[in-house]
């Protein structure tokens, strides 16, 4: 993340424990020695897939129902692993509160995209509803 001041302490001390989690990552799941940049693909490929495996079952089911409109392409071309949503029929509020109760990784609002939300029409608040995937275990 780019700030004006520059990154924060906290930023600067959190480099080194995201770099050891990623080579104890590596360590776990490939058994062949190889340098950081190597390891770093082969990473961002086992996370992309892993992403896209559950990213296309949530795009088949939101695709399967009538009651919800995906915003952005509803593939996996061209689509990160967030996905954002708008409830038909039912008030954004009460989905969101619904969904959080099964502990699903949501959030709700414009997400600092307001130019874009606007400019598709959709309004501001409630804007959408944001799904993300977190990989808790690989």
């Amino acid at each position: 993340m780019l700030t004006p001041a520059g990154p924060d302490h906290a930023q600067i001390a959190a480099v080194q424990g995201v770099l050891d989690y990623f080579d104890d990552v590596y360590e776990h799941h490939f058994d062949v020695a190889a340098p950081p940049t190597e390891r770093r693909v082969a990473l961002n490929r086992m996370f992309r897939e892993h992403e896209n495996t559950l990213l296309a079952r949530l795009l088949d089911f939101l695709r399967s129902r009538d009651d919800v409109q995906i915003i952005g392409p509803d593939t996996l071309k061209n689509r990160a692993p967030t996905v954002s949503i708008i409830p038909q029929h039912k008030d954004i509020d009460a989905v969101y509160e619904s969904l959080t109760k099964h502990k699903l990784m949501l959030g709700k609002g414009d997400f600092y995209a307001v130019r874009p939300l606007t400019g598709m029409g959709i309004p501001r608040p409630p804007g959408v509803l944001r799904i993300s995937f977190c990989i808790t275990r690989v």
